[in-house]
Protein backbone atom coordinates (compact mmCIF):
# COMPACT_ATOMS: atom_id res chain seq x y z
CA UNK A 1 0.00 0.00 0.00
CA UNK A 2 1.50 3.39 -1.13
CA UNK A 3 0.33 6.36 0.67
CA UNK A 4 -0.19 9.61 -1.82
CA UNK A 5 1.82 11.61 0.56
CA UNK A 6 5.20 9.78 -0.85
CA UNK A 7 4.81 11.11 -4.01
CA UNK A 8 3.47 14.68 -3.28
CA UNK A 9 6.37 15.75 -0.98
CA UNK A 10 8.89 13.21 -2.56
CA UNK A 11 11.39 16.39 -3.24
CA UNK A 12 11.58 17.09 0.33
CA UNK A 13 11.96 14.10 1.76
CA UNK A 14 14.83 13.34 -0.74
CA UNK A 15 16.08 16.87 0.49
CA UNK A 16 15.68 15.31 4.11
CA UNK A 17 17.54 12.67 3.66
CA UNK A 18 21.22 14.20 2.47
CA UNK A 19 19.94 17.07 5.39
CA UNK A 20 20.08 13.98 7.87
CA UNK A 21 23.46 12.85 6.33
CA UNK A 22 25.18 16.17 6.78
CA UNK A 23 24.07 16.88 9.88
CA UNK A 24 25.74 13.47 11.68
CA UNK A 25 28.56 14.14 10.15
CA UNK A 26 31.76 14.10 12.53
CA UNK A 27 35.58 14.59 12.81
CA UNK A 28 34.83 11.82 15.19
CA UNK A 29 34.24 8.98 12.15
CA UNK A 30 33.20 6.29 14.59
CA UNK A 31 29.94 8.88 15.73
CA UNK A 32 29.54 9.32 11.90
CA UNK A 33 29.92 5.78 10.78
CA UNK A 34 27.64 4.14 14.10
CA UNK A 35 24.69 7.19 13.59
CA UNK A 36 24.54 6.92 10.00
CA UNK A 37 24.09 2.60 10.11
CA UNK A 38 21.05 3.44 11.74
CA UNK A 39 19.68 6.62 9.31
CA UNK A 40 20.68 4.96 6.22
CA UNK A 41 18.25 1.80 7.39
CA UNK A 42 15.18 3.52 6.41
CA UNK A 43 12.48 4.09 9.04
CA UNK A 44 9.14 5.58 7.88
CA UNK A 45 10.30 9.05 8.54
CA UNK A 46 6.59 9.06 9.37
CA UNK A 47 7.53 12.32 11.80
CA UNK A 48 9.06 14.63 9.52
CA UNK A 49 6.46 13.55 6.89
CA UNK A 50 3.41 15.36 9.20
CA UNK A 51 5.90 18.33 9.78
CA UNK A 52 6.34 18.89 5.86
CA UNK A 53 2.87 18.30 4.96
CA UNK A 54 1.06 20.39 7.89
CA UNK A 55 3.18 23.11 6.64
CA UNK A 56 2.03 22.96 3.22
CA UNK A 57 -1.35 22.69 3.98
CA UNK A 58 -0.62 26.28 5.97
CA UNK A 59 0.93 27.55 2.83
CA UNK A 60 4.42 27.21 4.83
CA UNK A 61 7.27 28.85 1.61
CA UNK A 62 10.25 29.73 3.43
CA UNK A 63 13.95 28.03 3.87
CA UNK A 64 13.34 26.41 7.07
CA UNK A 65 11.28 23.34 6.71
CA UNK A 66 13.70 21.12 5.85
CA UNK A 67 15.81 21.98 8.66
CA UNK A 68 13.13 21.34 11.20
CA UNK A 69 11.61 18.36 9.38
CA UNK A 70 15.86 16.56 9.82
CA UNK A 71 16.17 17.84 13.68
CA UNK A 72 12.75 16.00 14.35
CA UNK A 73 13.78 12.58 12.77
CA UNK A 74 17.45 13.59 14.66
CA UNK A 75 15.27 13.56 18.21
CA UNK A 76 13.49 10.35 17.26
CA UNK A 77 16.68 8.31 15.63
CA UNK A 78 18.35 9.15 19.40
CA UNK A 79 15.15 8.31 21.39
CA UNK A 80 15.36 5.02 19.61
CA UNK A 81 18.62 4.05 20.34
CA UNK A 82 18.19 4.24 24.22
CA UNK A 83 14.94 2.75 24.01
CA UNK A 84 17.57 -0.62 22.43
CA UNK A 85 19.74 -0.33 24.71
CA UNK A 86 17.26 0.45 27.93
CA UNK A 87 14.91 -2.91 26.31
CA UNK A 88 17.92 -4.89 25.73
CA UNK A 89 16.38 -5.28 22.08
CA UNK A 90 18.70 -6.87 19.67
CA UNK A 91 16.91 -6.14 16.35
CA UNK A 92 15.99 -1.96 14.92
CA UNK A 93 14.64 -1.61 11.64
CA UNK A 94 15.32 -5.19 10.24
CA UNK A 95 19.07 -5.10 11.00
CA UNK A 96 21.20 -5.60 14.68
CA UNK A 97 20.39 -2.20 16.85
CA UNK A 98 23.49 -0.57 17.60
CA UNK A 99 24.42 -1.49 21.18
CA UNK A 100 24.17 -5.26 19.91
CA UNK A 101 26.26 -4.89 17.24
CA UNK A 102 28.86 -2.79 19.13
CA UNK A 103 27.94 -2.49 22.79
CA UNK A 104 25.69 -0.73 25.57
CA UNK A 105 28.18 2.02 25.65
CA UNK A 106 28.28 2.61 22.16
CA UNK A 107 24.59 2.64 22.39
CA UNK A 108 24.17 5.46 25.22
CA UNK A 109 26.97 7.28 23.37
CA UNK A 110 26.04 7.65 20.32
CA UNK A 111 22.58 8.37 21.50
CA UNK A 112 23.85 11.64 22.90
CA UNK A 113 25.75 12.43 20.22
CA UNK A 114 22.66 12.07 17.78
CA UNK A 115 20.38 14.14 20.20
CA UNK A 116 23.37 17.49 20.05
CA UNK A 117 23.36 17.12 16.92
CA UNK A 118 19.56 17.69 16.41
CA UNK A 119 19.74 20.35 19.77
CA UNK A 120 22.27 21.94 17.31
CA UNK A 121 19.52 21.95 14.21
CA UNK A 122 17.01 23.40 16.99
CA UNK A 123 19.26 26.15 18.46
CA UNK A 124 19.66 28.14 14.70
CA UNK A 125 15.89 28.66 14.70
CA UNK A 126 15.38 32.68 14.82
CA UNK A 127 11.86 31.81 16.38
CA UNK A 128 12.29 30.68 20.17
CA UNK A 129 8.51 29.05 20.04
CA UNK A 130 10.12 26.23 18.01
CA UNK A 131 12.93 26.07 20.09
CA UNK A 132 11.18 25.68 23.16
CA UNK A 133 8.73 23.65 21.78
CA UNK A 134 11.17 20.98 21.17
CA UNK A 135 12.90 21.49 23.94
CA UNK A 136 9.53 20.60 25.93
CA UNK A 137 8.86 17.46 23.91
CA UNK A 138 12.36 16.09 24.31
CA UNK A 139 11.98 16.48 28.70
CA UNK A 140 8.45 15.15 28.15
CA UNK A 141 9.66 11.67 26.09
CA UNK A 142 12.80 11.27 28.60
CA UNK A 143 9.63 11.77 31.27
CA UNK A 144 7.85 8.64 29.53
CA UNK A 145 10.65 6.18 29.24
CA UNK A 146 11.55 7.11 33.31
CA UNK A 147 7.73 6.20 34.01
CA UNK A 148 7.07 3.00 31.99
CA UNK A 149 10.67 2.24 33.47
CA UNK A 150 8.47 2.92 36.69
CA UNK A 151 5.94 0.19 35.59
CA UNK A 152 8.37 -2.12 34.66
CA UNK A 153 7.18 -5.78 36.14
CA UNK A 154 3.85 -4.24 37.20
CA UNK A 155 0.20 -4.82 35.62
CA UNK A 156 -0.85 -1.50 33.83
CA UNK A 157 -3.74 0.08 34.17
CA UNK A 158 -5.21 1.53 30.57
CA UNK A 159 -4.86 5.08 31.85
CA UNK A 160 -1.29 4.31 32.61
CA UNK A 161 -0.69 2.88 29.44
CA UNK A 162 -2.18 5.38 27.47
CA UNK A 163 -0.41 8.38 29.83
CA UNK A 164 3.06 6.19 28.41
CA UNK A 165 1.96 6.03 25.20
CA UNK A 166 1.35 10.18 25.56
CA UNK A 167 4.41 11.46 26.23
CA UNK A 168 6.60 8.50 24.43
CA UNK A 169 5.03 8.78 21.33
CA UNK A 170 2.57 11.24 20.58
CA UNK A 171 4.69 13.82 21.98
CA UNK A 172 6.86 13.84 19.21
CA UNK A 173 3.98 13.71 16.86
CA UNK A 174 2.34 16.50 18.51
CA UNK A 175 6.03 18.31 18.42
CA UNK A 176 6.43 17.61 14.45
CA UNK A 177 2.80 18.92 13.91
CA UNK A 178 3.01 21.96 16.30
CA UNK A 179 6.56 23.05 14.93
CA UNK A 180 5.08 22.63 11.71
CA UNK A 181 2.18 25.44 12.72
CA UNK A 182 4.63 27.56 14.34
CA UNK A 183 6.39 28.04 11.30
CA UNK A 184 3.58 28.91 9.31
CA UNK A 185 2.36 31.41 11.75
CA UNK A 186 -0.76 29.87 12.61
CA UNK A 187 -3.12 30.93 15.06
CA UNK A 188 -3.48 29.88 18.64
CA UNK A 189 -6.60 27.91 17.78
CA UNK A 190 -4.85 26.74 15.02
CA UNK A 191 -1.93 25.67 16.60
CA UNK A 192 -4.79 24.09 19.37
CA UNK A 193 -6.45 22.25 16.52
CA UNK A 194 -2.73 20.79 15.06
CA UNK A 195 -1.96 19.87 18.35
CA UNK A 196 -5.66 17.97 19.09
CA UNK A 197 -4.69 16.35 15.28
CA UNK A 198 -1.31 15.07 16.28
CA UNK A 199 -1.31 13.62 19.73
CA UNK A 200 -4.67 11.57 18.94
CA UNK A 201 -2.58 10.54 15.29
CA UNK A 202 0.50 9.48 17.76
CA UNK A 203 -1.80 7.35 19.96
CA UNK A 204 -3.31 5.73 17.13
CA UNK A 205 -0.29 5.05 15.29
CA UNK A 206 0.91 3.30 18.93
CA UNK A 207 -2.03 1.42 19.13
CA UNK A 208 -1.21 -0.26 15.60
CA UNK A 209 2.23 -0.93 16.57
CA UNK A 210 1.16 -2.57 19.64
CA UNK A 211 -1.51 -4.53 18.01
CA UNK A 212 0.89 -5.77 15.14
CA UNK A 213 3.23 -6.61 17.84
CA UNK A 214 0.97 -9.46 18.51
CA UNK A 215 -0.90 -10.49 15.37
CA UNK A 216 0.88 -9.10 12.60
CA UNK A 217 2.56 -10.98 9.68
CA UNK A 218 5.90 -11.54 10.16
CA UNK A 219 6.18 -11.98 5.93
CA UNK A 220 4.48 -9.00 5.07
CA UNK A 221 5.84 -6.15 8.32
CA UNK A 222 9.46 -7.75 7.74
CA UNK A 223 9.42 -7.49 11.88
CA UNK A 224 9.39 -10.41 14.60
CA UNK A 225 6.47 -10.34 16.48
CA UNK A 226 6.70 -10.40 19.92
CA UNK A 227 8.84 -7.88 20.87
CA UNK A 228 6.51 -6.17 23.35
CA UNK A 229 6.03 -9.69 24.90
CA UNK A 230 9.76 -10.53 25.44
CA UNK A 231 10.06 -7.29 27.03
CA UNK A 232 7.79 -7.82 29.68
CA UNK A 233 5.15 -4.92 28.10
CA UNK A 234 1.50 -4.55 29.03
CA UNK A 235 0.25 -3.09 25.80
CA UNK A 236 -3.36 -2.41 24.90
CA UNK A 237 -4.25 -6.25 23.65
CA UNK A 238 -3.27 -7.51 27.05
CA UNK A 239 -4.52 -4.93 29.15
CA UNK A 240 -7.65 -5.30 27.19
CA UNK A 241 -7.70 -9.27 27.63
CA UNK A 242 -6.72 -8.67 31.48
CA UNK A 243 -10.11 -6.79 31.48
CA UNK A 244 -11.98 -9.90 30.19
CA UNK A 245 -10.51 -13.46 31.18
CA UNK A 246 -11.37 -15.23 34.54
CA UNK A 247 -8.82 -15.03 37.44
CA UNK A 248 -6.80 -17.87 36.34
CA UNK A 249 -6.10 -16.38 32.95
CA UNK A 250 -5.44 -13.31 33.92
CA UNK A 251 -2.80 -15.21 36.77
CA UNK A 252 -1.47 -17.43 33.97
CA UNK A 253 -1.08 -13.66 31.19
CA UNK A 254 0.72 -11.83 33.44
CA UNK A 255 3.57 -15.33 34.63
CA UNK A 256 3.64 -15.93 30.85
CA UNK A 257 4.61 -11.85 30.57
CA UNK A 258 6.91 -12.08 33.68
CA UNK A 259 9.27 -14.67 32.23
CA UNK A 260 9.11 -13.18 28.50
CA UNK A 261 10.08 -16.87 26.78
CA UNK A 262 9.26 -17.19 23.47
CA UNK A 263 8.53 -20.63 23.71
CA UNK A 264 5.32 -19.78 25.29
CA UNK A 265 4.04 -16.96 22.92
CA UNK A 266 1.50 -18.95 20.94
CA UNK A 267 0.30 -19.90 24.43
CA UNK A 268 -0.39 -16.38 25.51
CA UNK A 269 -1.71 -15.63 21.90
CA UNK A 270 -3.97 -18.87 22.44
CA UNK A 271 -5.66 -17.07 25.52
CA UNK A 272 -5.80 -13.57 23.09
CA UNK A 273 -7.62 -14.87 20.61
CA UNK A 274 -9.84 -16.50 22.67
CA UNK A 275 -11.44 -13.30 24.28
CA UNK A 276 -12.12 -11.73 20.99
CA UNK A 277 -10.09 -7.93 21.63
CA UNK A 278 -10.54 -7.06 18.09
CA UNK A 279 -14.02 -5.61 18.81
CA UNK A 280 -12.71 -3.20 21.84
CA UNK A 281 -9.25 -2.68 20.05
CA UNK A 282 -11.22 -1.30 17.16
CA UNK A 283 -13.02 0.98 18.90
CA UNK A 284 -10.37 2.59 21.10
CA UNK A 285 -8.21 2.94 17.70
CA UNK A 286 -11.35 4.46 16.12
CA UNK A 287 -12.04 7.03 19.08
CA UNK A 288 -8.32 8.40 18.03
CA UNK A 289 -8.71 8.26 14.17
CA UNK A 290 -12.16 10.39 14.51
CA UNK A 291 -10.40 13.02 16.45
CA UNK A 292 -7.45 12.75 13.77
CA UNK A 293 -10.20 13.02 11.04
CA UNK A 294 -12.24 16.04 12.85
CA UNK A 295 -9.35 18.01 13.59
CA UNK A 296 -8.33 17.76 9.80
CA UNK A 297 -11.70 19.13 8.39
CA UNK A 298 -11.24 22.29 10.50
CA UNK A 299 -7.91 22.30 8.25
CA UNK A 300 -7.66 24.83 4.87
CA UNK A 301 -8.31 22.34 2.04
CA UNK A 302 -6.00 20.92 -0.70
CA UNK A 303 -3.80 18.03 -1.89
CA UNK A 304 -1.68 18.26 1.19
CA UNK A 305 -4.73 18.01 3.95
CA UNK A 306 -5.96 14.82 1.55
CA UNK A 307 -2.43 13.08 2.25
CA UNK A 308 -3.26 13.70 5.87
CA UNK A 309 -6.34 12.28 5.78
CA UNK A 310 -5.11 9.63 3.59
CA UNK A 311 -2.60 8.73 6.11
CA UNK A 312 -5.08 8.46 8.93
CA UNK A 313 -8.09 6.41 6.77
CA UNK A 314 -4.89 4.25 6.09
CA UNK A 315 -3.22 3.44 9.77
CA UNK A 316 -5.00 0.35 10.17
CA UNK A 317 -4.34 -1.04 7.16
CA UNK A 318 -0.43 -0.36 7.78
CA UNK A 319 2.22 -3.31 8.42
CA UNK A 320 4.62 -1.28 9.51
Amino acid sequence: MELIYKDLISDELKELEISLLESISSDVNLATEISNYLLVSGGKRIRPSICILLAKVFNYEGNDLIKLAASIELLHTATLIHDDVVDESLIRRGKESIHSKWDNAHGVLVGDFVYSKAFQLMASFEDQKIIRELANSTNRISEGEVLQLSFKQEVLEEKDYLEIVDRKTAELFKASAVTAAILSKCSKRELENVANFATALGIAFQIQDDILDYFGEEAATGKKVGKDFIEGKYTLPVIIALKKVNLEKKQKIIELLNEGQMESFSELLEILNAVNLQEEMKKIFGHYTDICLNALEQMPQNDYRKALEDIVSHLDQRLT
